[in-house]
């Protein structure tokens, strides 16, 4: 089976193909089936709605199943901000170094650190009508930014279940607890049984 990812993030695109690896489930990221680069827009108000926009606009160059997520930080300090903000916000602060320091600042003088990870991922061209899953990791933002193997904002957020931040651990470890490890592992779920 082939899947189109919508996405041109190369770290995105690298770690979903490693968690479908074992599946024999082929991803393939859009560059190999859009012509042109494509300046997507994610004007949506939801995870799921801003999902939903990238597959569509794929979706006119292939027939082949397609998915998209859209992810992000929610931070109890900053009333769940940065939310679906979360890239936008890291650049606008100047990167996510900057943005993670401006965050520990903020927990810091409100004394409060949970935090977690939200994953929506949509599924297009198998049903009808798209399908939706989803993963959410709860947890909380370190004072100290352990830059090391992961991305985003993974080196200051420990999940509830591990001990180190996401950066901290090899990819197999954050493959099978991250946000996005979760919402693909209901997707995987689901199309087995299908």
């Amino acid at each position: 089976m082939k899947i189109v990812l919508a996405s041109s993030n190369k770290n995105k695109v690298r770690e979903i193909k490693e968690i479908f690896s074992p599946f024999n489930i082929e991803i393939i990221g859009m560059d190999e089936v859009v012509p042109e680069p494509l300046d997507i827009e994610e004007t949506g108000k939801s995870y799921y709605e801003n999902a939903l926009i990238k597959v569509k606009a794929v979706s006119k160059y292939t027939s082949l199943p397609i998915m998209s997520d859209d992810s992000g930080l929610e931070v109890k300090a900053l009333d769940n901000m940065p939310g679906i903000y979360s890239a936008r916000y890291a650049e606008k602060e100047g990167g996510y170094i900057p943005a993670m320091k401006k965050i520990i600042d903020i927990c810091k003088e409100k004394g409060e650190f949970d935090a977690k990870f939200i994953c929506c991922i949509v599924l297009l061209n198998l049903e009808k009508e798209p399908l939706k899953f989803e993963g959410i990791v709860p947890g909380k933002i370190t004072t100290t930014i352990h830059e090391g193997n992961g991305f985003g904002y993974d080196p200051f957020f420990i999940p509830n279940e591990l001990e180190k931040t996401f950066a901290e651990y090899p990819s197999e470890i954050k493959n099978q607890y991250s946000h996005r490890a979760r919402a693909l592992q209901a997707m995987i779920k689901y199309l087995k049984e299908r």
